[in-house]
Protein backbone atom coordinates (compact mmCIF):
# COMPACT_ATOMS: atom_id res chain seq x y z
CA UNK A 1 0.00 0.00 0.00
CA UNK A 2 1.35 2.91 -1.02
CA UNK A 3 1.36 5.78 2.01
CA UNK A 4 -0.63 8.66 1.54
CA UNK A 5 0.75 11.85 -0.01
CA UNK A 6 -1.17 15.19 0.76
CA UNK A 7 -1.79 16.99 -2.57
CA UNK A 8 -0.44 20.95 -3.12
CA UNK A 9 -3.49 22.29 -2.36
CA UNK A 10 -4.11 20.24 0.69
CA UNK A 11 -0.41 21.00 1.95
CA UNK A 12 -1.02 24.46 1.59
CA UNK A 13 -4.26 24.21 3.65
CA UNK A 14 -2.69 22.34 6.62
CA UNK A 15 0.34 24.33 6.76
CA UNK A 16 -1.79 27.53 7.15
CA UNK A 17 -3.82 25.38 9.86
CA UNK A 18 -0.80 24.66 11.24
CA UNK A 19 0.41 28.36 11.47
CA UNK A 20 -3.00 29.44 12.36
CA UNK A 21 -3.27 27.33 15.29
CA UNK A 22 0.50 28.37 16.38
CA UNK A 23 -0.22 32.11 16.45
CA UNK A 24 -3.10 30.88 18.39
CA UNK A 25 -0.51 29.04 21.24
CA UNK A 26 1.47 32.76 20.95
CA UNK A 27 -1.33 34.86 21.77
CA UNK A 28 -3.02 33.25 24.53
CA UNK A 29 0.83 32.80 25.95
CA UNK A 30 1.76 36.60 25.80
CA UNK A 31 2.70 37.95 29.24
CA UNK A 32 0.49 40.33 31.35
CA UNK A 33 2.20 43.02 33.21
CA UNK A 34 1.68 46.14 35.01
CA UNK A 35 2.79 49.66 34.82
CA UNK A 36 4.33 50.95 38.08
CA UNK A 37 1.85 53.32 37.95
CA UNK A 38 -1.22 51.64 38.67
CA UNK A 39 0.40 50.52 42.48
CA UNK A 40 2.71 53.29 42.37
CA UNK A 41 1.01 54.28 46.15
CA UNK A 42 1.60 50.36 47.33
CA UNK A 43 5.25 50.64 46.09
CA UNK A 44 6.38 53.95 47.81
CA UNK A 45 4.69 52.08 50.97
CA UNK A 46 6.23 48.97 50.72
CA UNK A 47 8.59 48.09 47.29
CA UNK A 48 9.06 44.70 47.92
CA UNK A 49 5.35 43.14 49.80
CA UNK A 50 4.18 44.94 46.53
CA UNK A 51 6.16 43.10 44.39
CA UNK A 52 5.15 40.20 45.82
CA UNK A 53 1.76 40.83 46.18
CA UNK A 54 1.70 41.48 42.24
CA UNK A 55 3.31 38.17 41.33
CA UNK A 56 1.02 36.22 43.69
CA UNK A 57 -2.14 38.03 41.71
CA UNK A 58 -0.43 35.74 38.44
CA UNK A 59 0.71 39.09 36.80
CA UNK A 60 4.16 37.95 34.73
CA UNK A 61 5.55 41.62 34.40
CA UNK A 62 6.40 44.79 35.58
CA UNK A 63 7.53 47.81 34.43
CA UNK A 64 9.48 50.17 36.27
CA UNK A 65 8.67 54.40 36.16
CA UNK A 66 12.24 56.74 35.97
CA UNK A 67 11.16 58.04 38.96
CA UNK A 68 11.30 54.84 40.62
CA UNK A 69 14.80 52.88 39.11
CA UNK A 70 16.87 55.94 37.93
CA UNK A 71 17.09 57.19 41.54
CA UNK A 72 18.63 53.44 42.41
CA UNK A 73 22.26 52.43 42.61
CA UNK A 74 23.24 49.20 40.48
CA UNK A 75 23.45 47.41 43.39
CA UNK A 76 19.80 48.12 44.52
CA UNK A 77 18.55 47.12 41.17
CA UNK A 78 20.18 43.49 41.50
CA UNK A 79 18.81 43.38 45.06
CA UNK A 80 15.39 44.11 42.69
CA UNK A 81 16.14 41.76 40.37
CA UNK A 82 17.13 39.28 42.95
CA UNK A 83 13.39 39.67 44.46
CA UNK A 84 11.81 39.71 40.92
CA UNK A 85 13.67 36.32 40.29
CA UNK A 86 12.58 34.81 43.62
CA UNK A 87 8.79 35.49 42.79
CA UNK A 88 9.19 34.97 38.83
CA UNK A 89 8.33 38.24 37.95
CA UNK A 90 10.26 40.16 35.03
CA UNK A 91 11.06 43.13 34.00
CA UNK A 92 10.94 43.78 30.16
CA UNK A 93 10.63 47.35 29.54
CA UNK A 94 11.55 50.60 31.84
CA UNK A 95 9.31 54.00 31.41
CA UNK A 96 11.86 57.07 31.02
CA UNK A 97 12.01 60.42 30.65
CA UNK A 98 14.17 62.24 28.14
CA UNK A 99 17.27 62.44 30.91
CA UNK A 100 17.92 59.05 30.07
CA UNK A 101 18.37 59.25 26.24
CA UNK A 102 21.65 61.38 26.20
CA UNK A 103 25.15 61.36 28.18
CA UNK A 104 25.39 60.04 31.68
CA UNK A 105 21.63 59.65 31.89
CA UNK A 106 21.96 57.23 29.22
CA UNK A 107 24.37 55.02 30.47
CA UNK A 108 22.78 54.77 34.10
CA UNK A 109 19.52 53.64 31.86
CA UNK A 110 21.40 50.83 30.16
CA UNK A 111 23.30 49.86 32.93
CA UNK A 112 19.75 49.44 35.37
CA UNK A 113 17.88 48.19 32.23
CA UNK A 114 20.46 45.53 31.75
CA UNK A 115 20.64 44.42 35.55
CA UNK A 116 17.08 44.77 35.57
CA UNK A 117 16.88 42.04 32.23
CA UNK A 118 14.66 45.13 30.85
CA UNK A 119 15.75 45.12 27.27
CA UNK A 120 13.65 48.00 26.27
CA UNK A 121 14.45 51.96 26.91
CA UNK A 122 10.50 53.41 26.42
CA UNK A 123 10.13 57.43 26.17
CA UNK A 124 7.21 58.58 27.92
CA UNK A 125 7.16 62.39 27.32
CA UNK A 126 7.58 64.75 24.24
CA UNK A 127 7.92 68.33 24.32
CA UNK A 128 5.43 70.88 25.94
CA UNK A 129 2.21 69.77 27.94
CA UNK A 130 -1.50 68.89 27.72
CA UNK A 131 -2.22 72.73 28.18
CA UNK A 132 0.63 74.31 26.37
CA UNK A 133 1.03 72.15 23.17
CA UNK A 134 4.49 72.57 21.60
CA UNK A 135 4.93 73.08 18.10
CA UNK A 136 5.63 70.82 15.46
CA UNK A 137 9.30 71.35 14.79
CA UNK A 138 9.77 70.65 18.52
CA UNK A 139 8.38 66.94 17.85
CA UNK A 140 10.85 66.67 14.82
CA UNK A 141 13.72 68.21 17.17
CA UNK A 142 12.35 65.70 20.01
CA UNK A 143 12.31 62.65 17.50
CA UNK A 144 15.62 63.48 16.30
CA UNK A 145 17.14 63.45 19.77
CA UNK A 146 16.16 60.11 20.54
CA UNK A 147 17.02 58.94 17.30
CA UNK A 148 20.60 60.60 18.74
CA UNK A 149 20.59 57.98 21.35
CA UNK A 150 19.45 54.58 19.40
CA UNK A 151 22.66 53.21 18.31
CA UNK A 152 23.90 53.07 21.79
CA UNK A 153 21.02 51.06 23.30
CA UNK A 154 21.09 49.07 19.68
CA UNK A 155 24.69 48.86 20.58
CA UNK A 156 23.25 47.17 24.05
CA UNK A 157 21.08 44.92 22.83
CA UNK A 158 18.16 47.28 23.37
CA UNK A 159 15.96 48.73 21.52
CA UNK A 160 14.64 52.18 21.40
CA UNK A 161 10.86 52.77 22.44
CA UNK A 162 7.93 55.38 23.02
CA UNK A 163 4.81 55.59 25.04
CA UNK A 164 1.88 57.68 23.87
CA UNK A 165 -0.01 59.93 25.49
CA UNK A 166 -3.06 61.69 24.23
CA UNK A 167 -1.04 64.87 22.82
CA UNK A 168 0.43 62.82 19.74
CA UNK A 169 -2.88 62.23 18.21
CA UNK A 170 -3.89 65.66 18.61
CA UNK A 171 -3.06 68.02 14.95
CA UNK A 172 -0.67 70.37 14.77
CA UNK A 173 -0.32 72.29 11.41
CA UNK A 174 -2.02 69.41 9.75
CA UNK A 175 0.06 67.03 10.71
CA UNK A 176 -0.07 64.11 13.56
CA UNK A 177 3.22 64.11 16.17
CA UNK A 178 2.22 60.80 16.62
CA UNK A 179 3.25 60.37 12.43
CA UNK A 180 6.60 62.02 12.98
CA UNK A 181 7.45 59.39 15.73
CA UNK A 182 6.18 56.59 13.60
CA UNK A 183 8.41 57.90 10.37
CA UNK A 184 11.23 57.37 12.73
CA UNK A 185 12.18 54.01 12.50
CA UNK A 186 15.07 53.96 15.04
CA UNK A 187 11.75 54.09 17.17
CA UNK A 188 11.57 50.22 16.89
CA UNK A 189 8.87 49.47 19.76
CA UNK A 190 5.88 51.28 20.08
CA UNK A 191 3.61 51.01 23.54
CA UNK A 192 0.61 51.91 22.33
CA UNK A 193 -1.69 53.39 25.50
CA UNK A 194 -5.06 52.77 24.40
CA UNK A 195 -6.88 55.08 26.27
CA UNK A 196 -4.87 57.81 25.51
CA UNK A 197 -5.01 57.35 22.13
CA UNK A 198 -8.33 57.05 22.05
CA UNK A 199 -8.38 60.43 24.16
CA UNK A 200 -6.57 62.00 21.79
CA UNK A 201 -8.88 61.33 18.83
CA UNK A 202 -6.68 58.51 17.56
CA UNK A 203 -7.56 55.59 16.25
CA UNK A 204 -5.47 52.45 17.86
CA UNK A 205 -6.59 50.10 14.69
CA UNK A 206 -5.21 52.41 12.19
CA UNK A 207 -2.13 52.80 14.12
CA UNK A 208 -1.16 49.29 14.94
CA UNK A 209 -1.75 48.81 11.11
CA UNK A 210 0.85 51.82 10.39
CA UNK A 211 3.32 50.13 12.18
CA UNK A 212 3.45 46.51 11.75
CA UNK A 213 6.07 44.57 14.00
CA UNK A 214 6.85 47.48 16.01
CA UNK A 215 3.80 47.45 18.55
CA UNK A 216 5.54 45.80 21.13
CA UNK A 217 2.79 46.34 24.22
CA UNK A 218 -0.51 47.17 24.64
CA UNK A 219 -1.01 49.44 27.53
CA UNK A 220 -4.52 48.58 28.69
CA UNK A 221 -6.90 51.11 29.90
CA UNK A 222 -10.06 52.66 28.34
CA UNK A 223 -11.65 55.89 27.56
CA UNK A 224 -15.23 56.35 27.71
CA UNK A 225 -16.17 52.68 26.99
CA UNK A 226 -15.07 53.23 23.52
CA UNK A 227 -11.73 50.35 23.31
CA UNK A 228 -12.92 48.16 20.50
CA UNK A 229 -11.02 45.21 22.67
CA UNK A 230 -11.25 42.38 20.19
CA UNK A 231 -10.23 44.15 17.20
CA UNK A 232 -7.50 46.34 19.50
CA UNK A 233 -6.19 42.81 20.08
CA UNK A 234 -6.71 40.80 17.11
CA UNK A 235 -4.93 43.67 15.06
CA UNK A 236 -1.48 43.62 17.17
CA UNK A 237 -1.77 40.15 17.49
CA UNK A 238 -1.86 39.51 14.11
CA UNK A 239 0.52 41.89 12.10
CA UNK A 240 1.45 44.38 15.37
CA UNK A 241 4.52 42.78 16.49
CA UNK A 242 2.76 42.39 19.76
CA UNK A 243 4.72 40.76 22.96
CA UNK A 244 3.00 41.45 25.91
CA UNK A 245 0.54 43.50 27.53
CA UNK A 246 0.18 46.05 30.47
CA UNK A 247 -2.39 46.97 32.68
CA UNK A 248 -2.23 50.83 33.22
CA UNK A 249 -4.40 53.12 35.69
CA UNK A 250 -3.15 56.91 35.41
CA UNK A 251 -4.60 59.89 33.75
CA UNK A 252 -7.77 59.42 34.96
CA UNK A 253 -8.10 56.02 32.70
CA UNK A 254 -8.95 52.50 33.86
CA UNK A 255 -10.07 49.12 32.63
CA UNK A 256 -13.09 48.65 34.60
CA UNK A 257 -14.54 51.39 37.19
CA UNK A 258 -13.93 50.24 40.95
CA UNK A 259 -15.32 51.54 44.08
CA UNK A 260 -12.76 52.86 46.84
CA UNK A 261 -9.46 53.51 46.85
CA UNK A 262 -7.38 49.80 47.58
CA UNK A 263 -5.22 49.91 44.36
CA UNK A 264 -3.98 46.12 44.73
CA UNK A 265 -7.57 45.28 44.70
CA UNK A 266 -8.00 46.87 41.26
CA UNK A 267 -5.08 45.44 40.26
CA UNK A 268 -5.84 42.05 40.74
CA UNK A 269 -9.77 42.49 39.94
CA UNK A 270 -8.07 44.02 36.68
CA UNK A 271 -6.04 41.30 35.56
CA UNK A 272 -8.81 38.80 36.02
CA UNK A 273 -11.11 40.87 33.98
CA UNK A 274 -8.81 41.48 31.03
CA UNK A 275 -7.95 37.36 30.85
CA UNK A 276 -11.12 37.13 30.62
CA UNK A 277 -12.24 39.80 28.08
CA UNK A 278 -8.80 38.53 26.19
CA UNK A 279 -10.15 35.09 26.08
Amino acid sequence: MKPHSLSRRDFVFVSALCASGLRAQQAKSLPIGLQQTAVNRELQKDFNGTLRAIAAMGYDLIEFSANTFMTWTPSKAKEVRALMDDVHLRCRSTHNEIASFSGDGLSKAIELNRILGSDTLVSVRGPGSATAPAALDAWKQFSDRLSQAADRIREAGMTLGFHNHDVEFKALEGRLPIDILADNKDIASFHLNIGLCLKGGGDPIAFVRKCPGRIQALLIQDYMGRANWKEIISAAENGGGLQFYLIQRTDGLFLVEREGDDVLDFARKDLQYFRKLHG
